[in-house]
């Protein structure tokens, strides 16, 4: 696995594998990084090293270099250098390279270590939100558990009612029937009391009065007249209110009250057919031999 160097800038942090700036204090850009931040081209009197804020006076302080050369300049670049310089030279490199490896293991470190901590702290947090979480679940279905038996306990009650509503219309509906029936008998019982009271009533105010007989000897008679007496014409007095009882309990009544009625007229049709007095072509005596025997026929 091969190890690249970073940029030193912690915004970049990108991997450096073909140029990268150096600097004395042991530190590496990119060469974007480099512009940007003033080491390629200082914009100012003096340089300073972004990451640790050194001064770099000496033009090479801050110098380009290849990471990725070639045999040929790797052959050219110490050769004519003595061993001394040669050594000091992979020295201090070797130097920067421990150097740049320690700080990328501490800023590795340091990065687990804070992603870590906030790994804990989520977790802590997850922990609660999860026992939180299964608490209101307990709660909703502790709570669920008592709607459900408040609804057993509803629906039993509901339906008791509901058994009571009805056994209440049953007997409201038998109640109702049998006022009915009562109601129905008295109307009837009421009915035929008053239809025998205007019957009562009316054939009493039809019955004639006991006619007044008198001797009337038989050759008193005229000649002329009848030979039958004479009835006079208010010998049937009629009860017109009693009548009219009658014709208003026939009209306001039931069946029973208008069979009555029609009875009590017909008994009153026959009375008065009965004592209907003869005409008045008999009590004038003008009838012929013929009539007059029809007369005597009709009323002995």
């Amino acid at each position: 696995m091969d190890f690249y160097l970073r940029c030193n800038s912690l915004k970049c942090r990108a991997q450096l594998k073909e140029r990268a700036v150096v600097t004395t204090c042991s530190h590496i850009f990119c060469l974007q990084c480099a512009s940007d931040l003033g080491l390629s081209h200082p914009t100012s009197a003096e340089r300073r090293c972004p990451a640790c804020q050194t001064i770099l006076v000496n033009p090479d302080d801050a110098v380009a270099t290849i990471l990725n050369p070639s045999e040929d300049y790797k052959t050219s670049v110490l050769s004519g250098l003595d061993p001394n310089t040669i050594m000091e030279c992979a020295g201090r490199a070797l130097l920067f390279w421990t150097y740049q490896t320690t700080q990328e293991i501490f800023y590795q470190e340091f990065l687990g270590k804070t992603l870590t901590e906030k790994y804990a702290n989520l977790n802590t947090q997850m922990d609660k939100v999860i026992h939180n979480a299964n608490s209101e679940i307990s709660a909703l279905q502790a709570r669920l558990s008592d709607m459900q038996t408040t609804q057993d306990q509803l629906r039993k009650k509901n339906q008791d009612l509901v058994d009571m509503y009805r056994e209440k219309c049953n007997r409201f509906t038998q109640i109702t029937n049998l006022y009915n029936l009562l109601k129905s008998r008295a109307m009837k019982s009421q009915m035929q009391t008053a239809a025998s009271d205007s019957v009562h009533r009316t054939l009493s105010s039809l019955v004639p009065p006991a006619p007044r007989t008198t001797a009337t000897p038989a050759h008193a008679a005229p000649s002329g007249h009848s030979m039958f007496p004479q009835t006079p014409i208010h010998r049937y007095p009629v009860d017109h209110a009693g009548v009219e009882q009658l014709h208003r309990h026939q009209r306001s009544g039931t069946g029973s009250s208008s069979r009555g009625g029609a009875r009590a007229k017909r008994k009153a049709a026959e009375e008065d057919a009965a004592t209907m007095p003869p005409p008045a072509a008999l009590r004038r005596g003008t009838l012929g031999d013929r009539d007059r025997h029809r007369a005597c026929f009709l009323y002995p």
